[in-house]
């Protein structure tokens, strides 16, 4: 992990904690700094830390001059998003929906200034009995909805919607159960609804521990768990946070990010029972792409999201499950004998439909095996994948 790296974090800490950033030891290759912030959608995040540097410390003036430009853009899109959360809030409510709220939208207020927390989406939890009022109230409301496989996904020029009613896609394992617990232990705060600090926390380690298994996961979830453990330690059951993580397949992450958020941001987790790992590999693996992982290539993120790697490459690129096109084709749900049919029709419609050419296909699936090979890799170094 190299010192430009280490300073990124040091940064990510500074501005969470609202505190002035370490100063440099050594010279700084801020052109690589400010890359990697766009890559971890961070640039805002960093921006608030390197502007409290002395000015000698600091970028060129241009390179300051763009960082603050793109920080109040993203400040003013992120207002704008949350403020349609708000208002979609307001007539669920209305309307006697209640939802979860989970991830950005609840932790962006953790931060000292909640526009440095980034949203690509708005990600909430519904009661499956409330999906068709749900999906009447946004397509009322100027919204485009589509169903996948475990919700419905809306979108407008105003916001990206995923909203589920199941818990499946996170919690594999005994995922009805989790749904049942989720609705059981909800928390309202200024009208917003969203889990106790016990299960908001397992549904974020969760959703890290996929990501980081799959398409990898960036730095900004560190941050997320730092400031949520900081915030409502006193409020969170480890040993059942423990429990679910364990249940889940993910302890050894768990693990990591405990150490991680100890070594690296300085939280006491003297109350936190976990062993000893140094993690400084596992957090320059989180720095390797993205937020979510490597970036720009569907063929990677399809590679990514099969949990079955002794599969070939290829393979598991172009032969997805039932379940994965189900949602898609839904044929599949009645017959899912018509599987390879699914298959063809999955490869013509991405050549024809989108002109995506056999020469792209075949670049783009070189890219997702070797990005697979890597990714795999690093988790046999790192040993997160638990064993069974």
């Amino acid at each position: 992990m190299n010192y430009n790296d280490k300073y990124i974090v040091e940064l990510a800490r500074a501005s969470i904690f609202n505190s002035d950033p370490a100063l440099p030891i050594k010279s700084l290759d801020w052109d690589y700094i400010f890359i990697k912030s766009s890559e971890q959608n961070i640039t805002g995040l960093l921006y608030a830390s390197v502007n409290m540097l002395d000015e000698k410390y600091k970028p060129n003036i241009e390179m300051m001059q763009n960082w603050q430009k793109i920080m109040l853009a993203t400040f003013g899109e992120m207002n704008s998003r949350y403020n349609e959360f708000l208002r979609i809030n307001k007539l669920m409510g209305e309307n006697g929906i209640t939802f979860i709220g989970l991830k950005g939208c609840i932790l962006r207020n953790l931060y000292p200034v909640p526009e440095l927390r980034t949203m690509g989406d708005l990600d909430i939890l519904i009661p499956p009995e409330s999906l068709k009022n749900t999906e009447k109230i946004f397509k009322e409301n100027g919204y485009t909805v589509k169903k996948d496989a475990f919700g419905i996904v809306c979108k407008s020029n105003r916001a990206y919607w995923e909203i589920f009613t199941t818990t499946e896609e996170e919690m594999r394992v005994s995922f009805s159960k989790w749904d049942a617990l989720f609705f059981e232990n909800i928390l309202f705060t200024n009208n917003i609804c969203s889990l106790e600090p016990t299960y908001f926390l397992i549904h974020l380690l969760v959703h890290t521990g996929k990501h980081c298994l799959r398409e990898g996961s960036g730095i900004r979830n560190l941050c997320d768990i730092a400031l949520f453990i900081k915030k409502h330690k006193e409020h969170i059951d480890f040993k059942t946070v423990e429990a679910a993580c364990k249940e889940q397949r993910i302890f050894n992450i768990y693990t990591y990010i405990i150490n991680a958020i100890d070594q690296w941001f300085d939280i006491d987790i003297s109350n936190i029972t976990v062993q000893y790992k140094n993690t400084e590999r596992f957090v320059e693996y989180m720095l390797l792409n993205g937020v979510f992982g490597k970036q720009g290539n569907t063929m990677v993120s399809q590679a990514a999201k099969h949990e079955d790697d002794s599969i070939g490459g290829i393979r598991k690129i172009l032969f997805p499950t039932v379940k994965m096109l189900d949602y898609r084709y839904k044929y599949l749900k009645k017959c899912p004998f018509l599987l390879p049919v699914a298959w063809v029709q999955r490869i013509f419609s991405a050549i024809f439909r989108w002109k995506y050419s056999f020469k792209q296909m075949a670049g783009d699936i070189k890219d997702a095996v070797e990005f697979s090979e890597e990714r795999i890799k690093w988790l046999n170094e790192l040993e997160l994948i638990d064993k069974e």
